[in-house]
């Protein structure tokens, strides 16, 4: 399982800070380590 480039997340829910993202692509949710996410280049589309 992987993100590829130009697919569009939505987060779901955060922890505390530095803790877990709860993250979803289409059908498929996932969770997500800060440490990891700081390793991505993203585009904010439409802030909630």
């Amino acid at each position: 399982m992987g993100v590829k480039p130009g697919v569009e997340i939505e987060v779901l829910r955060h922890g505390k800070p530095g803790g877990i993202l709860h993250l979803s692509s289409g059908l498929l949710e996932f969770m997500l380590r800060h440490e990891q996410a700081a390793e991505m280049d993203v585009n904010v589309i439409a802030p909630h």
